[in-house]
Parts: structure tokens; C-alpha cells; sequence
């Protein structure tokens, strides 16, 4: 019996040791094959890039960077120039096209030729939400952005958003006022980022949900909304290069508190639109004063020198206030008298874009053109290949934008004359272009301009250091760290 065992034993063995020699064979096969890239890639020798390691790619290069990639991808085009590939696992390869006329190309075929892939859909379904314009596609993302098209018609601008604003500035200026009295520091990151997310819910829900008050306490007082669409933005942004974030993320409780904050804020806008429901079933909701109101009337919606130079721009702007007598509160219709508001919004936008940085899945093979002048050949994209482009770095480059493309000049956007020219597409790509226009252009644009007519005659804003600010790494363009200003009452 001990005899007939020994050759089954010695079968097991051989099946073990023929494993561990075929394991070892396709690990050295694969090694080989994918040297410069995970598993399933193909391989591009054609386009420049850093240094990969088989089977990650470059992993190891994004993941340390991954709450830094804008900075990463500056970094990167200084070294390998306009256009660069990296790759990693989840995003497979990624071709960096840091040129408008490729970006021309890439965004006139939005949702046809390229869309946004199951990495930024996975991530942006968390935060906007799948139905938001950023989570989906197809026809999800055609009715998405119908249901937000009311927002951004003029008659909208003219009502819900002037009314918002002139709710806003009043309540602005004398908790200015106040900051001035007392010779106070604050935090301009905070206040500005209140304001915005405080004309925004006044705009839409009307409700300012509390986010500025008279009082100077309040710009240091936790508020919720705040807090969670802060900690959704930051989190989210750090998800996109790391391929491993659903696991990583319960261990370093980053999971915990992206759910809590993204209960927080469906825990207010439930609230919020359960009430406006009852008062609009019960008759009592007073018709078309915010955006919640237009869609619960859709019966089928129900469901040294440099400083000097940029302060005089804001001189500038404060003539063109005097020179509108003592207007203080502005509507939409006035915003052309504002030529020179204007080029310092587009200038300010230009230097930091909403959406720094950007990416689209390619859903069919395609050929980039070349750019002879600029010594590109055509550049091929293969079906499932991101491409990826960092307006933050494009419209800086001075090949795109010339010799003073890192300067603060807002005169680029005025014409001999003195009026406001905007600047061409895809030159300018802040706003992007092609079928995913971002529709709320114009109404930043009044927002911007409504703002600082109301502030600017009135008060000196005086940084407590004079420092090099740097971005952080978000959805959206946000300053690393606090700003920290004083406000000073103009004696005009």
C-alpha cells in the first residue's frame, strides 16, 4: 500500500514543479512583452515619456503625485514638451495633448469619437453624482444637461441670478465693512469661496443655507455644505490616479469620510426640496424665484513689479465703476459696460482655469493631425487609449500664447478701443468648447463682474504676505492652503 502511494506523491510533485516552471515562463514572457507597460497596453515607441517598470507602467511615478498631477503634468511637459505618454494600470495608456488644435480635434468629437470612460464615470458617479453632467453619458448626460439649460438663459439671469446677487453683495459688503472696522485677517479662500457656493444655493434653492452672515465669526464657523463639497472635490480629484482607491481608501479612513460628507449634503438638499415640495403642491410656493421652482413647474422633470503692475489693473477697474456714477449693484444686461471687468476675469481664468486639468477615452481608433510648424507628426490614438491635457499648463505655454504667456495681462483681452474681445477657441479652453461647452460662461462671467463692482470702490485688499501661491490639486482650480488679506475702507 506504502509502495502503490509513492508514484501518485511523485505525480503531485511533478504537477507542482511543471506549475512553478510554467508560472515562472509566462512571468518571463510577460516581463519581456510588457517592459514598458501593464498587461493588455500596446506599446508606443513613437511618444516620449518618463521611465516605466513592467506590468505598472508608470505607477509608481503617478501614485506618490496623485494629489499633485497638475503639478506633476507641468513638470512633465517641461521635460518631454507638448505631448508625452505614461501608462498605469486601470487607465491603461495615457497620451498627454497639451496643444489646442489637438484639443480642437479631440473636443469636436466629444461624446462621439471620445467620451469620459468607465475610470472618470466610476469616480464622477460618486461625486457629482450618475446623473450629473460630469457622471454619465449618452442620452443620461443629454438630459442632464436639458435639465440644467434653464439656469443659463437670459431670462434667468435677468431674474433668479441679479436677485441672488443683490441678496449677496449687500450682505458681503458690510461683513466687509465689518472685517475693515476691526482691522481683522481673513481668510479671502474662505470668503470667496462661501460667496460663490452662497449665490449658487440662493440662485437655485433659494436658500443661502447660512453660509455668510454680518458677523465676522461666521467666516471661522464649521459649515456643513462647506465642509462636504471641500472634502467630495478633494477626494474625488485624488481618486483619478490611484487605481486601487475602493481598497485603499478603507484603510486610511478617507472611505469614511467621503460618505459621510456626501451624506451631509443629500442629507440638506432633501430637506431643502421636501419642503419647496409641499409648498409648491399646497400653492403656496410664490412661481419662478430660483432654479428648484422652474423645475418643479416641469411637469416632466419631477423625478515689487509684477505686483505693481497687476494692482493697477484693479485701478482700472475701480475707474470703470466711477465711471457708471454710483452703481453698486449691477444686473446682467449692464455686464458689456464692463469691458475691462471682463479681460480681468478672462485673463484671471486663463492663468487659472475652473477645470485644470482634463481627460476623454478614445472610443475608436484615431489620427491627431500634425502640427508642421510646431514639428508634429500625426499622432495615432488606439480605441481605449485616454488622452489627457492640462489647461493650467497650455495656457501658459508661451509657444500657444507667446513670450508673456506666465504674465498677468489683461490688456491682451481689449482691443484699441478699449473694449472686450474674448479670446479665440481652443486657445482659450477654460470653458472648454465643441459639444460640451460648459453653459455657465456668461454666468460667472456677471458673477465675477457683480462682485467686485460691489467691493472694489469700496475697500483695499491688503495680502498679509506676499508670497507665490500655488493650486491645489481638485476637480476644480482652488488655492493650496489659506489666503489670508486684510480689508482696508476706501476713504473715496
Amino acid at each position: 500500500m506504502g509502495t502503490s502511494q509513492l508514484p501518485a506523491a511523485e505525480s503531485v510533485w511533478n504537477a507542482a514543479l511543471y506549475a512553478i516552471l510554467l508560472a515562472l515562463a509566462v512571468t518571463v514572457w510577460l516581463s519581456r512583452t510588457y517592459s514598458d507597460r501593464p498587461i493588455g497596453v500596446r506599446a508606443r515607441t513613437d511618444l516620449p515619456g518618463p521611465r516605466v517598470i513592467p506590468f505598472l507602467g508608470n505607477l509608481l511615478l503617478v501614485y506618490p503625485h496623485r494629489k499633485r498631477m497638475l503639478m506633476l503634468m507641468d513638470e512633465l511637459q517641461e521635460t518631454y514638451g507638448e505631448l508625452f505618454t505614461f501608462t498605469m494600470p486601470g487607465w491603461g495608456r495615457n497620451i498627454v495633448v497639451n496643444r489646442p488644435e489637438w484639443l480642437e480635434h479631440i473636443r469636436k468629437r466629444d461624446t462621439q469619437l471620445y467620451g469620459k470612460g468607465p475610470v472618470e464615470l466610476a469616480i464622477f458617479g460618486e461625486f457629482p453624482g450618475e446623473r450629473s453632467a460630469f457622471g454619465s453619458e449618452g442620452n443620461d448626460w443629454k438630459l442632464s444637461r436639458r435639465i440644467i439649460q434653464p439656469i443659463f438663459t437670459t431670462k434667468t439671469f435677468d431674474e433668479h441670478v441679479s436677485q441672488a446677487m443683490n441678496g449677496a453683495m449687500p450682505l458681503t459688503v458690510s461683513l466687509v465693512e465689518s472685517l475693515a472696522a476691526h482691522n481683522a485677517t481673513f481668510d479671502f479662500n474662505k470668503l470667496s469661496g462661501r460667496l460663490a457656493l452662497m449665490i449658487f444655493c440662493k440662485m437655485a434653492l433659494n436658500n443661502d443655507l447660512d453660509l455668510l452672515s454680518k458677523t465676522p465669526e461666521y467666516l471661522v464657523a464649521r459649515n456643513p455644505l462647506m465642509d462636504a463639497v471641500y472634502t467630495m472635490n478633494s477626494i474625488s480629484s485624488s481618486r483619478l490616479y490611484n487605481p486601487f482607491w475602493r481598497v485603499t481608501e478603507k484603510f486610511d479612513g478617507t472611505h469614511t469620510r467621503f460618505r459621510t460628507a456626501r451624506s451631509e449634503i443629500s442629507k440638506i438638499i432633501d430637506e431643502i426640496v421636501q419642503e419647496r415640495r409641499k409648498l409648491h403642491s399646497s400653492g403656496a410656493l410664490e412661481c419662478g424665484k430660483d432654479f428648484l421652482s422652474a423645475l418643479l413647474d416641469n411637469p416632466s422633470l419631477e423625478d515689487d513689479q509684477k505686483l505693481l503692475r497687476d494692482t493697477l489693473w484693479l485701478e482700472r477697474m475701480r475707474n470703470e465703476c466711477r465711471s457708471h456714477e454710483d452703481v453698486h449693484l449691477i444686473q446682467y444686461k449692464d455686464l458689456s459696460k464692463y469691458p475691462i471687468h471682463q479681460a480681468v476675469f478672462y485673463e484671471t481664468l486663463r492663468l487659472w482655469p475652473g477645470v485644470p486639468k482634463n481627460a476623454r477615452r478614445a472610443l475608436a481608433d484615431d489620427v491627431l493631425p500634425a502640427i508642421p510648424d510646431q514639428g508634429f507628426q500625426e499622432v495615432m490614438v488606439a480605441k481605449g487609449d485616454y488622452v489627457l491635457w492640462s489647461d493650467f499648463a497650455m495656457m501658459r505655454n508661451e509657444k500657444v500664447w507667446g513670450a508673456d504667456a506666465k504674465e498677468f495681462n489683461p490688456g491682451r483681452h481689449l482691443n484699441p478701443e478699449g473694449q472686450f474681445v474674448k479670446p479665440p477657441y481652443p486657445k482659450f479652453h477654460a470653458f472648454g468648447m465643441g459639444p460640451r461647452l460648459c453653459p455657465g460662461a456668461q454666468l460667472s462671467a456677471y458673477e465675477f463682474v457683480a462682485i467686485w463692482v460691489a467691493l472694489l470702490p469700496r475697500f483695499d485688499f491688503i495680502p498679509v504676505e506676499n508670497i507665490e501661491r500655488k493650486p491645489m490639486d481638485a476637480f476644480t482650480m482652488s488655492m493650496e492652503g489659506e489666503f489670508l488679506v486684510r480689508a482696508f475702507k476706501r476713504m473715496e
